[in-house]
Protein backbone atom coordinates (compact mmCIF):
# COMPACT_ATOMS: atom_id res chain seq x y z
CA UNK A 1 0.00 0.00 0.00
CA UNK A 2 2.78 2.15 0.97
CA UNK A 3 4.68 1.43 -2.19
CA UNK A 4 1.49 2.56 -4.09
CA UNK A 5 1.21 5.46 -2.76
CA UNK A 6 4.79 6.97 -3.23
CA UNK A 7 4.56 5.77 -7.01
CA UNK A 8 1.51 7.41 -7.32
CA UNK A 9 3.09 10.85 -5.41
CA UNK A 10 6.06 10.00 -7.80
CA UNK A 11 4.21 10.08 -11.03
CA UNK A 12 2.46 13.33 -9.79
CA UNK A 13 5.86 14.88 -9.22
CA UNK A 14 6.84 13.69 -12.55
CA UNK A 15 4.03 15.27 -14.15
CA UNK A 16 4.41 19.07 -12.61
CA UNK A 17 8.12 19.08 -13.66
CA UNK A 18 6.94 18.30 -17.29
CA UNK A 19 4.08 20.57 -17.54
CA UNK A 20 6.20 23.48 -19.02
CA UNK A 21 6.01 21.64 -21.87
CA UNK A 22 2.29 19.87 -21.81
CA UNK A 23 -0.24 20.76 -24.20
CA UNK A 24 -3.54 19.37 -22.79
CA UNK A 25 -6.32 17.96 -24.70
CA UNK A 26 -9.19 21.08 -24.41
CA UNK A 27 -12.57 20.52 -25.31
CA UNK A 28 -14.72 23.63 -25.25
CA UNK A 29 -18.85 22.63 -25.05
CA UNK A 30 -22.19 24.62 -24.84
CA UNK A 31 -23.74 24.14 -20.98
CA UNK A 32 -27.73 23.90 -21.08
CA UNK A 33 -29.16 27.62 -21.31
CA UNK A 34 -30.82 29.40 -18.05
CA UNK A 35 -31.24 33.20 -19.02
CA UNK A 36 -31.45 35.00 -21.93
CA UNK A 37 -30.22 38.26 -21.13
CA UNK A 38 -26.60 39.64 -22.00
CA UNK A 39 -23.90 37.68 -19.67
CA UNK A 40 -21.02 39.99 -18.95
CA UNK A 41 -18.69 38.62 -16.51
CA UNK A 42 -17.18 35.63 -14.79
CA UNK A 43 -15.39 34.61 -12.05
CA UNK A 44 -14.18 30.63 -11.93
CA UNK A 45 -12.80 30.24 -8.23
CA UNK A 46 -11.60 26.36 -8.93
CA UNK A 47 -13.40 24.87 -11.61
CA UNK A 48 -15.73 23.34 -9.49
CA UNK A 49 -17.47 26.67 -7.99
CA UNK A 50 -17.86 29.60 -10.61
CA UNK A 51 -20.28 32.70 -10.80
CA UNK A 52 -21.21 34.64 -13.99
CA UNK A 53 -23.72 38.06 -13.71
CA UNK A 54 -25.03 40.16 -16.33
CA UNK A 55 -28.19 42.10 -17.40
CA UNK A 56 -31.07 42.62 -15.46
CA UNK A 57 -29.03 41.72 -12.18
CA UNK A 58 -28.86 37.91 -13.28
CA UNK A 59 -25.69 36.09 -11.21
CA UNK A 60 -25.68 32.37 -11.58
CA UNK A 61 -23.29 30.08 -9.58
CA UNK A 62 -22.24 26.50 -9.88
CA UNK A 63 -20.64 24.26 -7.05
CA UNK A 64 -20.00 20.91 -9.49
CA UNK A 65 -17.81 22.19 -12.25
CA UNK A 66 -20.67 23.45 -14.28
CA UNK A 67 -22.81 20.43 -14.85
CA UNK A 68 -25.78 22.25 -12.74
CA UNK A 69 -26.17 26.17 -12.36
CA UNK A 70 -28.24 27.93 -9.86
CA UNK A 71 -30.24 30.91 -10.20
CA UNK A 72 -29.28 33.31 -7.84
CA UNK A 73 -30.22 36.89 -9.26
CA UNK A 74 -31.66 39.56 -7.78
CA UNK A 75 -32.11 38.92 -3.99
CA UNK A 76 -31.52 41.95 -2.74
CA UNK A 77 -30.20 43.63 -6.52
CA UNK A 78 -32.67 45.66 -8.15
CA UNK A 79 -33.97 44.21 -11.34
CA UNK A 80 -33.13 47.19 -13.43
CA UNK A 81 -29.42 46.71 -12.51
CA UNK A 82 -27.00 45.97 -15.31
CA UNK A 83 -24.09 43.56 -13.66
CA UNK A 84 -20.66 44.28 -15.84
CA UNK A 85 -17.92 42.36 -13.08
CA UNK A 86 -18.27 39.72 -10.85
CA UNK A 87 -15.46 37.81 -8.42
CA UNK A 88 -15.19 35.33 -5.87
CA UNK A 89 -13.71 36.44 -2.70
CA UNK A 90 -13.47 32.78 -1.34
CA UNK A 91 -15.43 30.00 -0.90
CA UNK A 92 -15.30 28.69 2.64
CA UNK A 93 -17.78 27.79 4.97
CA UNK A 94 -20.34 30.04 2.55
CA UNK A 95 -19.56 31.90 -0.69
CA UNK A 96 -18.30 35.32 -0.59
CA UNK A 97 -18.88 37.47 -4.22
CA UNK A 98 -18.80 40.47 -4.92
CA UNK A 99 -20.34 41.94 -8.09
CA UNK A 100 -20.42 45.55 -9.89
CA UNK A 101 -22.75 47.23 -12.26
CA UNK A 102 -24.41 50.40 -13.03
CA UNK A 103 -28.53 51.73 -13.20
CA UNK A 104 -28.63 54.90 -15.34
CA UNK A 105 -25.65 57.18 -14.33
CA UNK A 106 -25.77 55.38 -11.04
CA UNK A 107 -22.79 52.69 -10.08
CA UNK A 108 -23.52 49.99 -7.72
CA UNK A 109 -20.90 47.30 -5.83
CA UNK A 110 -23.29 44.24 -4.05
CA UNK A 111 -21.83 41.67 -1.65
CA UNK A 112 -22.95 38.16 -0.76
CA UNK A 113 -21.64 36.31 2.05
CA UNK A 114 -23.71 33.51 2.14
CA UNK A 115 -23.94 32.07 -1.26
CA UNK A 116 -26.09 34.47 -3.62
CA UNK A 117 -28.62 33.44 -0.56
CA UNK A 118 -28.64 37.30 -0.01
CA UNK A 119 -26.87 40.47 -1.94
CA UNK A 120 -26.06 43.98 0.14
CA UNK A 121 -25.23 47.25 -1.47
CA UNK A 122 -21.66 47.66 0.14
CA UNK A 123 -20.86 50.62 -2.62
CA UNK A 124 -22.57 53.31 -4.73
CA UNK A 125 -21.42 56.97 -6.06
CA UNK A 126 -23.48 58.79 -8.82
CA UNK A 127 -21.03 58.53 -11.87
CA UNK A 128 -17.48 56.92 -12.12
CA UNK A 129 -18.64 53.17 -13.19
CA UNK A 130 -17.16 50.43 -10.94
CA UNK A 131 -15.45 48.41 -14.22
CA UNK A 132 -14.07 45.85 -12.13
CA UNK A 133 -13.38 43.80 -8.90
CA UNK A 134 -10.21 41.66 -8.01
CA UNK A 135 -9.30 40.07 -4.22
CA UNK A 136 -5.55 38.72 -3.76
CA UNK A 137 -6.73 37.15 -0.61
CA UNK A 138 -10.22 36.71 1.63
CA UNK A 139 -9.83 40.27 2.73
CA UNK A 140 -7.97 42.28 0.58
CA UNK A 141 -9.60 43.96 -2.50
CA UNK A 142 -9.09 46.75 -5.15
CA UNK A 143 -11.59 48.00 -7.62
CA UNK A 144 -11.15 50.33 -10.28
CA UNK A 145 -13.61 52.58 -11.78
CA UNK A 146 -14.10 55.45 -14.83
CA UNK A 147 -13.09 58.93 -13.56
CA UNK A 148 -14.53 61.05 -11.41
CA UNK A 149 -13.74 65.15 -11.21
CA UNK A 150 -10.50 64.36 -13.01
CA UNK A 151 -9.30 61.35 -11.36
CA UNK A 152 -9.80 57.88 -11.50
CA UNK A 153 -12.13 56.20 -8.97
CA UNK A 154 -9.33 53.35 -7.54
CA UNK A 155 -10.66 52.05 -4.01
CA UNK A 156 -9.77 49.41 -1.70
CA UNK A 157 -11.06 46.83 0.85
CA UNK A 158 -9.22 45.63 4.10
CA UNK A 159 -12.32 43.37 5.21
CA UNK A 160 -13.70 41.37 2.18
CA UNK A 161 -15.37 43.93 0.03
CA UNK A 162 -17.88 45.21 3.21
CA UNK A 163 -15.93 48.49 2.89
CA UNK A 164 -13.94 50.28 0.81
CA UNK A 165 -11.49 53.39 0.95
CA UNK A 166 -9.78 55.68 -1.76
CA UNK A 167 -7.20 57.01 0.24
CA UNK A 168 -3.66 56.91 -0.92
CA UNK A 169 -5.24 55.83 -4.41
CA UNK A 170 -5.33 59.49 -6.27
CA UNK A 171 -4.46 58.78 -9.58
CA UNK A 172 -5.57 61.57 -12.51
CA UNK A 173 -7.23 61.20 -15.81
CA UNK A 174 -8.59 63.05 -18.86
CA UNK A 175 -12.09 64.12 -18.57
CA UNK A 176 -13.10 61.75 -21.11
CA UNK A 177 -11.05 58.91 -20.10
CA UNK A 178 -12.40 55.82 -19.05
CA UNK A 179 -11.67 52.28 -18.24
CA UNK A 180 -13.38 48.97 -19.93
CA UNK A 181 -15.21 46.19 -17.99
CA UNK A 182 -13.35 43.51 -16.51
CA UNK A 183 -10.07 44.69 -17.82
CA UNK A 184 -8.53 44.38 -14.68
CA UNK A 185 -5.83 42.40 -13.59
CA UNK A 186 -3.59 41.95 -10.11
CA UNK A 187 -1.07 39.93 -8.25
CA UNK A 188 0.26 40.45 -5.25
CA UNK A 189 1.26 44.26 -4.93
CA UNK A 190 1.19 44.26 -8.93
CA UNK A 191 -1.66 45.88 -10.40
CA UNK A 192 -2.66 46.59 -14.07
CA UNK A 193 -5.56 48.40 -16.03
CA UNK A 194 -6.99 49.93 -19.14
CA UNK A 195 -8.03 52.94 -20.80
CA UNK A 196 -9.50 54.31 -23.67
CA UNK A 197 -6.71 57.11 -23.96
CA UNK A 198 -3.66 56.03 -22.02
CA UNK A 199 -3.08 52.06 -23.09
CA UNK A 200 -2.48 50.43 -20.01
CA UNK A 201 -2.09 51.64 -16.17
CA UNK A 202 0.78 49.49 -13.76
CA UNK A 203 1.00 49.95 -9.72
CA UNK A 204 3.79 47.98 -8.37
CA UNK A 205 2.82 48.91 -4.61
CA UNK A 206 -0.62 48.31 -4.64
CA UNK A 207 -1.96 51.74 -5.92
CA UNK A 208 -0.15 54.16 -4.53
CA UNK A 209 1.97 55.14 -7.41
CA UNK A 210 1.49 54.84 -11.55
CA UNK A 211 3.09 54.30 -14.54
CA UNK A 212 1.46 53.83 -18.31
CA UNK A 213 2.63 51.21 -20.94
CA UNK A 214 0.99 53.06 -24.29
CA UNK A 215 -0.20 50.65 -27.24
CA UNK A 216 0.84 52.67 -30.10
CA UNK A 217 -0.80 53.10 -32.68
CA UNK A 218 -3.73 51.27 -30.17
CA UNK A 219 -4.84 53.47 -27.61
CA UNK A 220 -8.14 51.18 -26.27
CA UNK A 221 -7.04 48.47 -23.82
CA UNK A 222 -10.23 46.38 -23.69
CA UNK A 223 -8.83 43.22 -22.31
CA UNK A 224 -5.95 42.16 -20.19
CA UNK A 225 -4.00 39.24 -18.92
CA UNK A 226 -0.69 39.35 -17.13
CA UNK A 227 1.05 35.74 -16.66
CA UNK A 228 2.80 34.68 -13.46
CA UNK A 229 5.19 35.40 -11.28
CA UNK A 230 7.84 37.21 -12.44
CA UNK A 231 4.15 38.92 -14.24
CA UNK A 232 6.56 39.86 -17.19
CA UNK A 233 5.08 38.17 -20.13
CA UNK A 234 1.10 39.73 -20.54
CA UNK A 235 -1.09 40.52 -23.49
CA UNK A 236 -3.72 43.05 -23.70
CA UNK A 237 -5.97 44.44 -26.89
CA UNK A 238 -9.03 46.03 -28.60
CA UNK A 239 -8.89 46.05 -32.51
CA UNK A 240 -5.62 44.78 -32.29
CA UNK A 241 -3.29 42.18 -29.63
CA UNK A 242 -0.56 43.55 -28.24
CA UNK A 243 1.86 41.53 -25.85
CA UNK A 244 4.52 42.96 -23.04
CA UNK A 245 7.63 40.85 -21.89
CA UNK A 246 8.29 43.39 -19.56
CA UNK A 247 5.31 43.40 -17.19
CA UNK A 248 3.61 46.10 -19.21
CA UNK A 249 6.73 48.50 -19.20
CA UNK A 250 6.59 48.28 -23.64
CA UNK A 251 4.29 46.42 -25.31
CA UNK A 252 4.36 45.62 -29.56
CA UNK A 253 1.75 44.39 -31.55
CA UNK A 254 1.28 41.18 -31.99
CA UNK A 255 1.57 40.32 -35.75
CA UNK A 256 1.19 36.77 -35.46
CA UNK A 257 -2.55 37.15 -33.93
CA UNK A 258 -5.40 35.68 -36.12
CA UNK A 259 -9.36 36.75 -36.70
CA UNK A 260 -10.91 39.81 -36.99
CA UNK A 261 -12.96 42.35 -35.03
CA UNK A 262 -12.47 43.19 -31.40
CA UNK A 263 -10.55 41.31 -28.95
CA UNK A 264 -13.13 41.36 -25.51
CA UNK A 265 -11.42 38.79 -23.34
CA UNK A 266 -8.24 37.15 -22.93
CA UNK A 267 -7.06 34.92 -20.63
CA UNK A 268 -4.35 32.05 -19.95
CA UNK A 269 -2.27 30.11 -18.18
CA UNK A 270 1.85 29.94 -17.19
CA UNK A 271 1.65 27.73 -13.81
CA UNK A 272 0.75 24.25 -15.42
CA UNK A 273 -0.43 24.63 -19.32
CA UNK A 274 1.21 27.48 -21.18
CA UNK A 275 -1.95 28.48 -23.20
CA UNK A 276 -3.30 31.78 -23.54
CA UNK A 277 -6.90 32.31 -25.11
CA UNK A 278 -8.92 35.36 -26.99
CA UNK A 279 -11.71 35.96 -28.24
CA UNK A 280 -12.87 37.86 -31.31
CA UNK A 281 -16.98 37.66 -31.78
CA UNK A 282 -17.65 34.30 -31.19
CA UNK A 283 -14.47 32.53 -31.80
CA UNK A 284 -11.93 31.52 -29.71
CA UNK A 285 -8.18 31.24 -30.38
CA UNK A 286 -5.32 29.93 -28.72
CA UNK A 287 -1.47 29.42 -28.50
CA UNK A 288 1.11 27.33 -26.69
CA UNK A 289 3.03 30.67 -24.98
CA UNK A 290 6.11 28.40 -25.78
CA UNK A 291 5.66 27.63 -29.61
CA UNK A 292 3.44 27.46 -32.27
CA UNK A 293 0.84 29.90 -33.88
CA UNK A 294 -2.32 30.97 -32.83
CA UNK A 295 -4.96 28.76 -34.25
CA UNK A 296 -8.94 28.66 -33.86
CA UNK A 297 -9.95 26.51 -31.28
CA UNK A 298 -13.75 26.86 -30.97
CA UNK A 299 -16.67 28.58 -32.36
CA UNK A 300 -19.75 29.29 -30.66
CA UNK A 301 -23.26 28.20 -32.32
CA UNK A 302 -24.07 32.26 -31.48
CA UNK A 303 -23.61 35.38 -29.94
CA UNK A 304 -20.70 37.04 -28.90
CA UNK A 305 -18.44 36.67 -26.02
CA UNK A 306 -17.33 39.33 -23.54
CA UNK A 307 -15.59 37.34 -20.90
CA UNK A 308 -13.52 34.80 -20.47
CA UNK A 309 -12.35 33.23 -16.80
CA UNK A 310 -9.84 30.42 -15.89
CA UNK A 311 -9.80 28.93 -12.52
CA UNK A 312 -7.89 31.11 -10.05
CA UNK A 313 -7.17 27.92 -7.68
CA UNK A 314 -4.61 25.47 -9.09
CA UNK A 315 -7.80 22.66 -10.34
CA UNK A 316 -6.29 22.36 -13.80
CA UNK A 317 -8.30 19.10 -15.17
CA UNK A 318 -11.03 17.92 -15.94
CA UNK A 319 -14.30 20.38 -16.48
CA UNK A 320 -14.87 23.51 -15.73
CA UNK A 321 -11.41 24.95 -16.31
CA UNK A 322 -12.10 27.64 -18.17
CA UNK A 323 -16.46 29.74 -18.54
CA UNK A 324 -16.58 31.93 -20.74
CA UNK A 325 -19.90 33.51 -21.27
CA UNK A 326 -21.75 35.23 -24.47
CA UNK A 327 -24.22 38.25 -25.58
CA UNK A 328 -26.79 36.04 -25.33
CA UNK A 329 -27.15 34.41 -22.06
CA UNK A 330 -25.23 31.33 -23.09
CA UNK A 331 -21.88 29.72 -21.58
CA UNK A 332 -19.02 27.90 -22.76
CA UNK A 333 -17.28 25.68 -20.40
CA UNK A 334 -13.34 24.44 -21.33
CA UNK A 335 -12.81 21.04 -20.05
CA UNK A 336 -9.10 19.34 -20.06
CA UNK A 337 -10.96 16.46 -20.60
CA UNK A 338 -14.47 15.11 -21.80
CA UNK A 339 -15.91 11.90 -20.03
CA UNK A 340 -15.59 8.92 -21.62
CA UNK A 341 -13.88 10.23 -25.00
CA UNK A 342 -10.50 10.19 -26.15
CA UNK A 343 -8.83 13.19 -28.73
CA UNK A 344 -6.98 11.31 -30.89
CA UNK A 345 -5.92 14.28 -33.38
CA UNK A 346 -6.92 17.75 -33.67
CA UNK A 347 -6.64 17.44 -37.42
CA UNK A 348 -9.93 18.82 -38.78
CA UNK A 349 -11.67 15.68 -40.51
CA UNK A 350 -12.81 16.72 -44.19
CA UNK A 351 -16.08 14.41 -43.88
CA UNK A 352 -18.16 12.44 -40.90
CA UNK A 353 -17.42 8.95 -40.12
CA UNK A 354 -18.22 6.54 -37.48
CA UNK A 355 -15.33 3.33 -37.99
CA UNK A 356 -16.58 -0.01 -36.46
CA UNK A 357 -15.47 -0.85 -33.26
CA UNK A 358 -12.59 -2.79 -32.18
CA UNK A 359 -12.94 -5.63 -30.97
CA UNK A 360 -15.66 -7.51 -32.13
CA UNK A 361 -17.05 -9.18 -31.29
CA UNK A 362 -15.96 -8.44 -27.88
CA UNK A 363 -16.05 -9.28 -23.61
CA UNK A 364 -16.71 -7.04 -22.14
CA UNK A 365 -15.52 -3.92 -23.69
CA UNK A 366 -14.74 -2.24 -26.71
CA UNK A 367 -14.24 1.37 -28.85
CA UNK A 368 -15.15 2.82 -31.48
CA UNK A 369 -13.29 6.04 -33.48
CA UNK A 370 -14.93 8.77 -35.03
CA UNK A 371 -14.59 11.65 -36.91
CA UNK A 372 -16.38 15.25 -36.69
CA UNK A 373 -15.71 18.12 -39.33
CA UNK A 374 -16.73 21.20 -39.49
CA UNK A 375 -20.42 21.97 -39.98
CA UNK A 376 -20.83 22.32 -43.39
CA UNK A 377 -23.11 25.44 -43.74
CA UNK A 378 -20.23 27.69 -41.77
CA UNK A 379 -18.74 30.33 -43.95
CA UNK A 380 -14.49 30.55 -44.91
CA UNK A 381 -12.90 30.33 -42.12
CA UNK A 382 -15.38 29.63 -39.03
CA UNK A 383 -14.61 26.10 -37.85
CA UNK A 384 -18.12 25.24 -35.71
CA UNK A 385 -18.51 21.67 -34.42
CA UNK A 386 -22.17 19.95 -34.20
CA UNK A 387 -23.53 18.30 -31.16
CA UNK A 388 -22.25 14.82 -30.95
CA UNK A 389 -25.17 12.09 -29.86
CA UNK A 390 -23.74 8.47 -29.68
CA UNK A 391 -26.07 5.75 -28.34
CA UNK A 392 -26.27 2.14 -28.48
CA UNK A 393 -29.47 0.05 -29.08
CA UNK A 394 -29.82 -3.40 -28.50
CA UNK A 395 -31.41 -5.92 -31.49
CA UNK A 396 -35.12 -4.59 -30.37
CA UNK A 397 -34.48 -0.94 -31.01
CA UNK A 398 -34.62 0.04 -27.37
CA UNK A 399 -32.03 2.78 -26.16
CA UNK A 400 -29.65 1.26 -23.69
CA UNK A 401 -27.02 4.08 -23.00
CA UNK A 402 -25.83 7.34 -24.73
CA UNK A 403 -22.50 7.34 -24.46
CA UNK A 404 -21.88 11.35 -25.67
CA UNK A 405 -24.85 14.08 -26.22
CA UNK A 406 -22.48 17.31 -26.58
CA UNK A 407 -21.35 20.09 -28.93
CA UNK A 408 -17.41 18.75 -30.13
CA UNK A 409 -14.81 20.32 -31.73
CA UNK A 410 -14.08 19.26 -35.19
CA UNK A 411 -11.66 16.86 -34.74
CA UNK A 412 -10.83 13.06 -34.33
CA UNK A 413 -12.18 10.83 -31.03
CA UNK A 414 -12.33 7.42 -30.07
CA UNK A 415 -15.26 6.44 -27.00
CA UNK A 416 -15.32 3.50 -25.47
CA UNK A 417 -18.52 1.38 -24.65
CA UNK A 418 -18.92 -1.83 -21.44
CA UNK A 419 -21.43 -4.19 -22.33
CA UNK A 420 -20.64 -5.82 -18.74
CA UNK A 421 -24.16 -5.54 -17.52
CA UNK A 422 -25.92 -6.26 -20.62
CA UNK A 423 -27.01 -9.89 -21.88
CA UNK A 424 -24.77 -11.52 -24.62
CA UNK A 425 -26.36 -10.62 -28.35
CA UNK A 426 -26.53 -7.96 -31.33
CA UNK A 427 -25.89 -4.31 -30.04
CA UNK A 428 -26.09 -1.54 -32.38
CA UNK A 429 -24.12 2.22 -31.82
CA UNK A 430 -25.78 4.89 -33.78
CA UNK A 431 -23.99 8.50 -34.19
CA UNK A 432 -25.93 11.70 -34.75
CA UNK A 433 -24.79 14.92 -35.34
CA UNK A 434 -27.17 18.05 -35.06
CA UNK A 435 -26.46 22.03 -35.79
CA UNK A 436 -26.66 22.86 -32.00
CA UNK A 437 -28.53 25.90 -33.77
CA UNK A 438 -32.04 24.63 -34.46
CA UNK A 439 -31.47 20.92 -34.30
CA UNK A 440 -30.45 20.14 -38.21
CA UNK A 441 -29.32 16.60 -38.92
CA UNK A 442 -26.17 16.58 -40.76
CA UNK A 443 -24.87 13.38 -40.39
CA UNK A 444 -26.53 9.99 -38.96
CA UNK A 445 -24.97 6.40 -39.24
CA UNK A 446 -25.72 2.95 -37.66
CA UNK A 447 -23.24 -0.01 -37.34
CA UNK A 448 -23.64 -3.36 -35.81
CA UNK A 449 -21.14 -5.00 -33.12
CA UNK A 450 -21.75 -8.43 -30.92
CA UNK A 451 -21.12 -8.79 -27.40
CA UNK A 452 -20.07 -12.64 -27.08
CA UNK A 453 -19.62 -13.55 -23.04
Amino acid sequence: MKKSVLCILFLFLLLLINSNSASPQVFWEELPQMVTVPLNSASNYDCSIAYVCGDSATVLKTTNRGYNWTNVSKNGIPPNVQLVNIFVVSVSPMHTVIASGHWGTYTYVYRTTNSGANWTQVFSQSSGLINAVWFTDANSGFMQGNNVGGRWSLWKSTNAGLNWDSTGLYRSSYTTEFGFANCLWKSGANIWFGSNMSGVYHSTNNGSTWTIGTLVPESNSVAIWMGGSPYNLGYSAANTLYKTTNAGVNWTLDLSAVGSGAIKTITGSTEIFNYVFYTRGGTIYYKNINVGNWNVQYTAPAGTYNHMSLARVSMYYGPGWIYAVRNNGRISRANTYVEGVRLISNNVPDSYTLSQNYPNPFNPSTKFKFDTRRLPEMSTGEIRGGNVRISVYDNLGRETETLINKVLQPAEYEIDWNGSKYPSGVYFYRMLVTNPNGGVVVFDAVKKMVLMK
